[in-house]
């Protein structure tokens, strides 16, 4: 089991970034292959994988919603499911009543989509509902969906039921993930950090890692990795320092990832607090931080737009509205 308490490092918001993560296909099939026990998760390829464009929102939850779904064609076979995986960094007592409704609404959707079967035949594709979840509280929320209904020892197999992946990133222990050497496996390793020192030496076990991966997958970690980093502005203590140098002395390899860091963290958003200072010694020292800030993180967030982070990324990170972050892209133009 993982240990040490997060205080220091705030977590990078949760749903924004893992999604950005398992936006990748390639990413999404190391998740599985890494994290899902089961025969069929090992015969699966990113060219059998289709994303589901569709939002699947639930009216109960307002505007929560499934967060990713992929449609999935077993190679060699003419059988299509569904991966469900649902983000959580909180304990939801009521999850499997909520994964039955998204699969409700995907197959539905599907239905409404596909033309009807000859012959009068009738079926729907399985779909199998993952939960990936975050939180330092163990899970304690029901797995199987029969543990929900009242009653149902009283009952057999008559009951509706059905039980859902989970994937519990902080009940992994640093062996396991340094083990997995993966780039998904790197970042559990650091979503479970507790202070900057663990950070950095986590960072520096990993290097074997992050120079092993895939050009593709190195840039979605760096990325992930330099937003995470972000998230401790506007205190850039010397141990970020020390993390910059000691990446700048592994050579060309983590080229990407010092850029990434140092434009971050010279991303104006340190100048910006002391010229709210400045500007609060003349005209209150509240209203000058406040426009110093938003100054500091307008240029942060146009030097992350031109590092090609994407907008949804970005307004976690600063805090900006998608409004402002569209009109900063304009002035790039």
């Amino acid at each position: 089991m993982s240990g040490g308490k997060k205080t220091a490092v705030p977590s990078f918001p949760h749903d924004t970034s893992y999604r950005y993560l398992f936006s990748s296909k390639k990413l999404f099939v190391e998740l599985i292959r890494s994290f899902v026990a089961r025969a069929w998760a090992e015969t699966i390829d990113e060219s059998d994988l289709e994303a589901i464009d569709h939002s699947f929102v639930l009216p109960d939850f307002g505007r929560r919603e499934a967060d990713l779904v992929y449609r999935l064609r077993m190679r060699g076979r003419e059988i299509i499911f569904y991966l469900l995986l649902e983000l959580q960094s909180t304990v939801d007592m009521a999850m499997p009543y909520r994964l039955l409704q998204y699969q409700v609404e995907i197959w539905r959707y599907l239905l409404r989509n596909r033309p009807a079967a000859e012959g009068g035949r009738f079926g729907i594709p399985a779909i199998v509902p993952i939960v990936l979840y975050n939180g330092q509280r163990p899970w304690t929320a029901p797995r199987r969906f029969r543990a929900l209904t009242e009653g149902q020892d009283a009952f057999g197999q008559e009951l509706l039921d059905f039980e859902y992946v989970l994937i519990d990133v902080e009940r992994y222990t640093e062996r396991e993930l340094l083990e997995l050497s993966n780039t998904i496996g790197a970042v559990f390793l650091l979503d479970q950090t507790a202070d900057r020192q663990q950070l950095q030496d986590r960072l520096a076990k990993l290097m074997g890692t992050v120079r092993a991966m895939p050009e593709e997958l190195k840039n979605q970690f760096l990325n992930w990795l330099a937003n995470m980093v972000a998230k401790q502005l506007p205190d850039p203590t010397k141990a970020i320092d020390d993390l910059i140098n000691q990446f700048r002395q592994e050579g060309e390899v983590t080229m990407g990832l010092q850029q990434n860091l140092e434009a971050i963290r010279n991303s104006g958003v340190e100048e910006g607090l002391k010229l709210g200072i400045a500007k609060g010694m003349e005209e209150g020292l509240e209203q000058g931080l406040e426009q110093g800030l938003e100054q500091g993180l307008e240029q942060a967030a146009l030097r992350m737009l031109r590092l090609g982070l994407g907008v949804e990324v970005i307004a976690e990170a600063t805090g900006l509205s998608g409004d402002k972050l569209q009109k900063l892209r304009e002035r790039m133009k």
